[in-house]
């Protein structure tokens, strides 16, 4: 039975009433809407969504779960809207791009929550390839192999989100990534990516969460140019070698200003390769050193030798105070590689404690989400007040 024939045979939810409107021919059910979700404000319930080469949709107020597959694929199109809805539990990738220009995800709940068995990218929040002009605002993304995962493309903007508790496995793991798609890093990789006031957490409290954090690095840049994360919140992490935030191999060009990073595991902010790296008005507080980690607040080192670049990296106006094992207080840890390097106008270590006397109040966690598209996402986790909720 084709598409709008079956549709027609349904109730209209206000999501495929709009479709239809834009472009009857638009979409693909994988799954039939079938009526409605108890406790969730009475969204219409669909299986798998399948948008392919098309241009100028709306999919709104909308609960879209499957056992098998990805929740929702976009293939190839250009100015596709997805907001106000909620996206799992996803047989595979809570969304997946492939291609296009122009798509808008915002103020959703997305939870693919299926454990990947192994790498890479059957189960992300969002995982996209190949596509420009990409904005996430205002979401809720929580316990994908990724939250969100970013392939071989460029002018993408990831803003005032929640991430919540990456599961992996290794090597994924990351609350936000950007790295090339293929395996040997031999891809376009990323350009011109805007990280912005995303509250980015990882978890293993007992009790608080449905599954608990596996976290790698929160955010990484990996084959990346011309990228900046400024005023995020990043809070917990229990790898032995991953940060809070990383310059991580071939990404040059990332200004990292402004964040917070509290308990991050054993590193905050790495520099491991690329040219032209700043990090700059920083803070850093790690009070839970990890055995078996390096446990610094901030490193500059060509990680990658002979196979990587590193030079010209500039660090300063930052905090940073992480205390090691036996309660020594470190901040800053300079390998090799990596010059010239510009130091100037930090506080580390010993120098930095006496400014976190206040810290409690300072590095208290922002809202969740952060900054709202044009409304607070109903999810099990929205504390923000300062915007309405959305009426889903």
């Amino acid at each position: 039975m084709a598409a709008s024939r079956l549709i027609a045979c349904l109730p209209m939810p206000r999501f495929v009433r709009h479709l239809m409107r834009l472009a009857p021919a638009a979409l693909v059910l994988v799954a039939a809407v079938t009526g409605t979700v108890a406790g969730a404000a009475n969204r219409p319930v669909s299986g798998a969504l399948v948008i392919d080469g098309k241009d100028g949709l709306v999919i709104e107020g909308v609960h879209i779960r499957t056992t098998r597959g990805d929740c929702l694929r976009i293939t190839r199109s250009r100015n596709i809207m997805v907001r106000n809805s909620e996206i799992g539990p996803c047989g595979g990738n809570g969304v997946r791009i492939a291609g296009g220009d122009g798509i808008t995800i915002v103020d959703s709940y997305i939870h693919p929550q299926t454990q990947s068995v192994g790498c890479c990218d059957a189960h992300d929040g969002v995982f996209a390839v190949g596509t420009s002009r990409l904005r996430i605002q205002g979401n809720v993304i929580a316990y994908g192999e990724s939250n969100i995962e970013i392939h071989d493309s460029s002018h993408v903007t990831a803003k005032g989100n929640f991430l919540l508790n990456p599961r992996g496995p290794f090597p994924r793991g990351q609350n936000f990534q950007c790295w090339s798609h293929a395996g040997d890093g031999t891809g376009p990789g990323c350009s011109d990516i805007t990280v912005d006031n995303n509250y980015a957490l990882s978890s293993r409290v007992a009790g608080r969460w449905l599954f608990p954090e596996a976290t790698q690095d929160s955010i990484n840049f990996g084959m990346t140019r011309n990228a900046v994360a400024s005023n995020n919140f990043i809070s917990g992490g229990h790898s032995q070698a991953g940060c809070g935030l990383i310059a991580d191999a071939g990404a040059s060009n990332v200004r990292m200003t402004g964040n917070r990073l509290v308990d991050t595991g054993q590193c905050g902010i790495g520099i491991a390769d690329g040219i032209g790296n700043v990090v700059d008005g920083n803070t850093v507080f790690n009070r839970t050193p990890i055995g078996g980690g390096g446990n610094q607040g901030i490193y500059v080192w060509q990680f990658y030798g002979a196979k990587g670049r590193c030079a010209n990296t500039r660090v300063v106006n930052n905090l940073a105070l992480s205390l090691q094992p036996g309660g020594v207080r470190s901040g800053f840890w300079k390998g090799p590689g990596c010059d010239p390097l510009v130091l100037a106008h930090n506080r580390f270590a010993a120098e930095a404690e006496a400014a976190f006397a206040s810290a409690e109040q300072s590095m208290r966690p922002p809202p969740i989400p952060p900054e709202p598209y044009a409304c607070a996402v109903k999810s099990p986790y929205t504390n923000n007040r300062a915007r309405p909720s959305c009426g889903n």
